[in-house]
């Protein structure tokens, strides 16, 4: 009865290692400037984050089945289950809460070198408009301007 809620945590954990995995990579990515690759990861996170939405689904539907039918209302109240599956579960719960957490700490230092990188970028983009519009006002006046070797007639 509580396998299936190992097995869902389990496979949770390992998408979770992989999402950890892909956050690390992409900070990496991030300071290299390889924004192909930062693409690819963020689909791939995209992906993994339904996979983990779809797991917490059916883990919430099996654990809401077995409250029912052992009519409790808190997993702190199941009184049948095995020591071992019960501190199983308690440390497969602990370790996919400390990834997540990790997660969220790698992502908040990603969000601020995307910030910085794409200050830096409207920077560049201002300053080749600065000089665009330098260049064409440069040349408009060199326009004007007759060549110094040519005289003009009257």
């Amino acid at each position: 009865m509580y396998n299936k809620l190992v097995s869902l945590l389990e496979e949770k954990e390992k998408l979770v290692d992989r999402f950890l995995t892909l956050t690390t990579l992409q900070q990496e990515y991030i300071l290299n400037d390889n924004f192909d690759e930062l693409s690819k990861i963020v689909d791939e996170k995209g992906d993994l984050i339904e996979r983990i939405n779809r797991i917490d689904s059916e883990f919430l539907e099996e654990f809401e089945r077995i409250k029912k039918q052992k009519g409790i209302k808190s997993f702190d109240e199941i009184t049948d289950i095995d020591k071992e599956t019960g501190i199983l579960l308690k440390s497969l719960t602990s370790s996919i809460l400390q990834k997540l957490q990790v997660i969220k700490d790698i992502d908040e230092k990603n969000n601020i070198l995307i910030r910085a990188k794409f200050d830096e970028i409207k920077k560049t983009i201002k300053s080749m408009r600065y000089k665009k519009e330098a260049l064409k006002d440069y040349s408009q006046y060199k326009q004007t301007q007759f060549p110094s070797g040519f005289d003009r007639k009257e």
